[in-house]
C-alpha cells in the first residue's frame, strides 16, 4: 500500500448515510446533489450527442453518392430515438421494478424520474433526470451508429419503422442487462463501464444482419434473373468504390467522435471525480495509439503494393514509373493512410470503452493497439459480408477485443479513485474468473443484437418471403 503522505488545507465535506425525502430534495437540491457533478454529466450528455454529427461526417466522407443522406440518417435516428426514449425506452432499461432481462413500468413518459438519486450505491449521487438524458445520448449514438447500415440500401420511412422495434427489443434490453442493477450481466459481474456491449457489439453484430439480410434478398433476387435470361443486379453496387472518400470529411467526423468519447467515457464515471479523468486519458492514449497503429500498417501495405508494381514492370522489361504516376500513387496512398488513422483511431476508442473506467492509463495503448489491428483486419470480412462502411469490424470486433481485455487489465485501484466503488478486479488483481463473465457477457449480446434484428427485418419484410415476384433491389443515393 502507498503510506505517501500529503497535506491538504481544505478539505470538501462529505456525509454518509443521510436520509430525505423528495420534498427535502425539491427544497434544498444543493444539500443532497453535488453542483459540479451535475455540470459534469450535463457536458458529457452534449459531448455524446456532438458523436451524432460526427458519426454522420464519417460515414458521408465515404460515399460521394449518398453525402446528404449519411448525414441526414443519424440526424432522423436522433429525433426518433429520442421520442422512445421519452415515451418507454428509458423504462425498458433502466426501470427498477423489472426483472432481469426487462424493465418495468416506472419512467415510461419519465414518470417518476425527476429528483430521485441515482448512480453510485456509497457515493454521490445524481438526480435521475439527468441520468435519464446522459443514457438517452447513448442510445441515439447507437441508432446512429447503425444507421450506416443502411447506405445504399434503405428509405427513411422503412428505417424508421424498423428502429422503433430495434430500440425496444434490442438495444433496450441489452442495456438493461449491463447497466441496471437488476440486470443480469450486472448482478453476474460483467464489467462493461461505458458500453462495449450495448453500444458497440450490439450496432457492429446488428449492422452485420441488416447486410446479410440484404444480401439474402438480392441473391434471391439474381437467382430469379438468372433463371429468365436477365441481368443480374452485382452486390459491388451497393458497396462504396475506395479511393472516391472525401478525406477532409471523413477526418472532421472522426475529431467530432474523438472530441464526443470523451464525455461518453468520462461521463460513465457519473461524476466529477479522479476516475472521469482516468477514463478520458486512457481514451485519448488508445485513440492516439490506434490511430498510428492504422497509419503505419497503411503504410507497410502501400510499400508492398507500391514494390509488387515495381517488379511487375521489371518483368515485362517496361520502363520505371514516371513522375507523375509516382505522384498519383502517392497521393493515393496518403488518403488511404488517412483513412486508415481514422478508422484505427476510432477502432482503438471502441476497444477501450469497456475498459475506460476499470484500467490504468498504462494499459490503455494496448486497447489502442489491439483493437485497431483486429479492426483493420476485419475490414475485407465486412466487405465481404455486405456491411459496406465497416461498422461491424470496427465496433463488434473491436467492441468485443475490449470487452476480452478488460477482464486482464481491470484494476481494484483505479475503481477506487472515485472513492466508493469496489470491484475484484481482473486477471492483474490475480481475479482469473473475470475473463468467463466477460466472454459470456459479450457474446450473449453477440448473439442477441444479430438474431433478433434478422428477425424483426423478416417480420417487417414478410411479404417478399411469400411473393413468386421479387420486387427489384434500388440503389439509394441522394439524386433517386
Amino acid at each position: 500500500m502507498d503510506t505517501k503522505e500529503h497535506k491538504f488545507d481544505v478539505v470538501p465535506q462529505v456525509k454518509y448515510d443521510v436520509v430525505a425525502t423528495n420534498a427535502d430534495i425539491r427544497t434544498s437540491p444543493g444539500k443532497y446533489y453535488n453542483a459540479a457533478d451535475i455540470i459534469w454529466m450535463m457536458i458529457s450528455s452534449g459531448l455524446v450527442f456532438l458523436m451524432v454529427p460526427g458519426i454522420g461526417l464519417l460515414y458521408s466522407g465515404t460515399s460521394r453518392k449518398s453525402t446528404t443522406y449519411m448525414i441526414w440518417m443519424p440526424t432522423i435516428t436522433t429525433s426518433i430515438v429520442g421520442i422512445i426514449w421519452f415515451f418507454w425506452g428509458y423504462a425498458i432499461a433502466f426501470s427498477p421494478n423489472g426483472t432481469e432481462f426487462w424493465g418495468g413500468s416506472t419512467g415510461v413518459l419519465f414518470r417518476k424520474v425527476d429528483i430521485n438519486p441515482v448512480g453510485n450505491e456509497r457515493g454521490p449521487q445524481v438526480p435521475e433526470l439527468v441520468y435519464a438524458l446522459f443514457q438517452g445520448m447513448f442510445a441515439c449514438f447507437t441508432a446512429s451508429v447503425l444507421s450506416g447500415a443502411t447506405i445504399y440500401k434503405e428509405r427513411t420511412i422503412k428505417w424508421v419503422f424498423f428502429l422503433v422495434f430495434w430500440i425496444t427489443l434490442v438495444y433496450c434490453p441489452i442495456a438493461h442487462s449491463s447497466w441496471n442493477p437488476e440486470g443480469w450481466a450486472n448482478k453476474w459481474g460483467a464489467l462493461d463501464f461505458a458500453g462495449g456491449t450495448p453500444v458497440h457489439i450490439c450496432a457492429g453484430m446488428s449492422s452485420l444482419s441488416y447486410g446479410l439480410f440484404y444480401r439474402l434478398q438480392l441473391n434471391r433476387y439474381n437467382k430469379r434473373e438468372r433463371g429468365e435470361s436477365r441481368p443480374e443486379k452485382p452486390a459491388k453496387n451497393w458497396v462504396p468504390k475506395e479511393d472516391k472518400e472525401h478525406v477532409p470529411t471523413v477526418l472532421v467526423g472522426t475529431i467530432l467522435l474523438w472530441l464526443g468519447w470523451f464525455g461518453f467515457n468520462g461521463g460513465s464515471a457519473l461524476g466529477a471525480n479522479m476516475r472521469a479523468v482516468s477514463a478520458i486519458i486512457s481514451t485519448h492514449l488508445a485513440a492516439c495509439a490506434g490511430g498510428i497503429t492504422g497509419s503505419v500498417l497503411e503504410n507497410l501495405y502501400n510499400r508492398v503494393i507500391l514494390s509488387n508494381i515495381r517488379r511487375k514492370r521489371m518483368e515485362k522489361n517496361e520502363p520505371p514509373l514516371s513522375r507523375e504516376e509516382r505522384g498519383t500513387l502517392r497521393h493515393r496512398f496518403f488518403k488511404r493512410m488517412v483513412i486508415s488513422f481514422c478508422n484505427g483511431a476510432i477502432a482503438g476508442m471502441v476497444a477501450v470503452t469497456p475498459a475506460s473506467g476499470y484500467i490504468s492509463p498504462y494499459y490503455s495503448p494496448i486497447f489502442g493497439v489491439v483493437g485497431s489491428l483486429s479492426a483493420l483486419y476485419a475490414l475485407r470480412l465486412s466487405k465481404f459480408l455486405f456491411d459496406p462502411l465497416d461498422i461491424f469490424a470496427i465496433h463488434a470486433v473491436s467492441g468485443f477485443v475490449g470487452m476480452v481485455l478488460t477482464a486482464f487489465f481491470a484494476s481494484a485501484d483505479i475503481v477506487a479513485l472515485d472513492g466508493y466503488n469496489r470491484i475484484p478486479g481482473g486477471f492483474v488483481d490475480h481475479h482469473w474468473k473475470q475473463i468467463y463473465k466477460q466472454l459470456g457477457d459479450s457474446l450473449f449480446g453477440m448473439a442477441w443484437s444479430f438474431f433478433i434484428t434478422f428477425f424483426i427485418l423478416c417480420a417487417l419484410n414478410i411479404g417478399t418471403w411469400f411473393k413468386t415476384s421479387i420486387r427489384e433491389p434500388r440503389l439509394v443515393f441522394d439524386d433517386v
